[in-house]
């Protein structure tokens, strides 16, 4: 994801999409702190904001187990 800013494609696929991957577990556990770690959730959430964006006709988003929190769901309202 960190490789596509800038890019655009007519289709994306971004896979494994679950919790503890996005956003990456160790990173949150490295922070220090309450703000340390939101501001570590809110550049996981940019990154995956940024793959998201690439694509120009469609994106699939695949997740198994438990969808990754960024993602939020359709009846989140968000």
């Amino acid at each position: 994801m960190h490789r596509v800013k800038g890019l655009e494609f007519d289709r994306v696929v971004v896979v494994s999409a679950n919790e503890g991957l996005l956003p990456l577990s160790g990173a949150l556990r490295k922070a220090s702190d309450d703000a340390e770690r939101e501001a570590t959730e809110t550049k996981e959430r940019a990154l995956v904001y940024v793959a998201a964006s690439r694509a120009k006709k469609g994106l699939l988003v695949f997740s198994h187990g438990t969808a990754s929190s960024l993602l939020g769901t359709a009846d989140s309202g968000g």
